[in-house]
């Protein structure tokens, strides 16, 4: 889901409220414009003084002439102005016998000019009135059609505005949701500056961001599933034909001697351990991964939790000629914890040492406080592991090629259910190798009060 960066927004009401400000400013702005350049007085592109001070300046010789005289009055009485002319203090020509208009008070102004660079002084008086503009044949057109295309403008404006801001995102918006409903979650959606459009447009995009997470989700969990059940299915029918394969050799009596049968007895209680320790693994899996509620904080202490379990594990370590080495702290180390559940994880950790330690081998286990945290590491002599493992080592299932061995035991649970353990009390466990080669496991949580 692909939307474009966002801008500045805002409500639907005050855009509204804009348009029609925009409607009502628009004629009158273009009425002000319109009356400032061309309306003004005496000073606008028409001002009929203007030409009449350039014709009589430039024709200052023909003042007297009176051919020139009668075409400047036919002229002048189109253009409502009026001129006296003086030679000297001779007056010359004038158009109008009350060029001040017939109120006589002086209403029409007068522009006064000397025209220079004449044997005699030549003056010249115009008479015009106040608001001189554009011809009348001009104002009855030019007005309208200015306000009028000042309205189209407007209202073309406000319509690509609410296309582009409105519209067309809703339409985006339509069509998106269609093609989710046909399952392409490839879609872009369009910004808008309208704030009610934007919100819906980012909740939509929110909402389909969340879908394909969730079917991504959906798909993953499926696909962890289905190996999950394949894994599980592998790893108990292993021990199940080895069990079956010894029971049946004691029906028939392939074991005709004490010592098959009780090789047989062996093969069979030891494969019968296997399907209890999948079982273990599969029940402590499930607990932890669909877990609720969180652990029980009780006062957990660690030597004794520690030592407890070192004193069981020491005959089976003992049986392979592998040393369990205690490594106490100096001082009492208390957490807050699931007694249980923190025995669980000390007990996948010593178990995966035991399986991977060669005999004559050596296996420590440490515990410390530091600060707030509290540390349990188990150390083994065994061949380590490769770094191209520890990144996988504790998820679901997996398997280094240096343990793929499925008479080892176990669903490849173990260490995945000791890190959500950990997790779950506020802590973590990591793995690493030792300067010797052996494989490192470290688990820490928060100290007890």
């Amino acid at each position: 889901m692909t939307t474009r960066r966002l801008r500045p927004t805002l409500p639907i009401r005050r855009w509204l409220a804009l348009a029609l400000v925009a409607l009502f400013l628009a004629p009158l702005l273009t009425l002000g414009v319109m009356g400032f350049f061309l309306f003004r007085d005496q000073q606008g592109p028409w001002d009929p003084t203007r030409i009449v001070e350039t014709r009589i300046t430039d024709q200052a010789d023909h003042w007297q002439d009176p051919t020139w005289q009668s075409t400047l009055q036919d002229d002048l009485t189109d253009d409502d102005v009026d001129v006296v002319l003086h030679i000297g203090d001779e007056e010359v020509f004038r158009t109008s016998s009350n060029p001040l208009g017939e109120s006589g008070n002086g209403s029409r102004l007068v522009k006064r000019i000397t025209v220079p660079d004449t044997a005699s002084l030549h003056t010249a008086e115009i008479y015009s009135d106040p608001l001189n503009g554009p011809p009348e044949e001009l104002r009855e057109w030019f007005v309208p059609v200015a306000v009028l295309s000042a309205l189209v403008l407007t209202l073309t404006g406000i319509a690509w505005f609410l296309g582009q801001s409105i519209v067309r995102p809703l339409t985006a918006t339509s069509t998106a949701a269609r093609k989710i409903a046909d399952g392409d979650l490839a879609i872009s959606l369009p910004a808008s500056r309208v704030r009610e459009v934007a919100d819906l447009n980012q909740a939509f995009a929110s909402m389909s961001d969340g879908l394909r997470s969730s079917i991504q989700a959906q798909a993953t969990m499926e696909q962890d599933r289905r190996l999950f059940i394949s894994a599980i299915a592998h790893d108990l029918r292993t021990p199940l034909f080895s069990l079956r394969g010894s029971l049946e050799g004691l029906e028939k009596g392939i074991a005709n001697t004490p010592e098959k049968r009780a090789r047989y007895i062996a093969i069979a209680q030891s494969r019968a351990d296997a399907l209890e320790r999948l079982i273990s693994d599969l029940f402590a899996f499930t607990r932890i991964e669909y877990m609720e509620e969180e652990p029980a904080r009780t006062r957990v202490e660690l030597d004794a939790l520690l030592t407890e379990l070192i004193e069981e594990l020491q005959p089976r370590a003992e049986a392979r000629n592998i040393r369990l080495l205690p490594q106490a702290s100096p001082t009492p180390v208390t957490v807050l914890g699931d007694g249980h559940l923190l025995t669980r994880v000390v007990e996948n950790l010593l178990d995966n040492a035991l399986r991977h330690t060669p005999e004559g081998g050596t296996v420590r286990v440490a515990w410390q406080a530091s600060g707030t945290a509290a540390s349990i590491s188990v150390t083994d002599t065994g061949v380590g592991i490769p770094e191209s493992e520890l990144p996988h080592l504790f998820e679901p299932l997996y398997r280094g090629e240096s343990s793929r061995n499925r008479q080892t035991g176990g669903a490849g649970l173990g260490l995945t259910i000791a890190r959500r353990i950990m997790e779950a009390h506020g802590g973590t466990l990591v793995a690493g190798n030792s300067a010797t080669g052996g494989a490192v496991f470290t688990a820490t949580m928060p100290k007890g009060g």
